[in-house]
């Protein structure tokens, strides 16, 4: 089967972000942000955390998940020349095949090259480890059934 998409930048930062929140490492610093913005708001309730301490522990959670939700998203979107090229996908039971409009050169990638594959509700990710991952939009099939098929392919052929 063939594919042809662009992406669209809202759905990229919406699919890195979501790719972010899944690692482990960002679950880890998630969730100690917030056990410390709670055992401040506590301190301050028990009246051993002064409104200053309370304000600066406040704004520094809140910089640095603006940080992994704006800025990390939007550095990666902008440094990567894939996500602003059209993409041509070739699928098959043998693998994928990737070719770009700036470049078009083709290569097979067998399945066997990915490491996993996820279903997100606007994506699928094909990971190569456990960060490289290669983005394929659901809104690039034409019908569920070709989506539903390529889905089937991936998890079949993929560890």
């Amino acid at each position: 089967m063939h594919l042809e998409f662009s992406y669209k930048k809202e759905e990229v930062l919406h699919a890195l972000r979501y790719h972010f929140l899944q690692r482990g490492e960002i679950k880890v610093l998630r969730n100690t942000l917030f056990a410390l913005l709670a055992f401040a708001l506590a301190g301050y309730a028990f009246n051993i955390v002064t409104i200053g301490a309370l304000v600066g522990i406040a704004a520094m959670v809140l910089l640095i998940v603006a940080a992994f939700w704006f800025m990390l998203p939007v550095s990666i979107y902008n440094k990567a020349a894939t996500f602003k090229d059209n993409i041509y996908l070739k699928y098959s039971e043998e693998g994928i095949t990737i070719s770009t409009r700036t470049n078009e050169q083709q290569r097979l990638l067998s399945w066997h090259t990915f490491t996993q594959v996820v279903e997100a509700k606007n994506f699928f990710f094909l990971y190569r480890g456990k960060k490289n991952f290669f983005l394929v939009p659901t809104s690039a099939f034409e019908t569920e059934a070709e989506q539903k098929e390529f889905g089937r392919l991936a998890k079949d052929n993929i560890n």
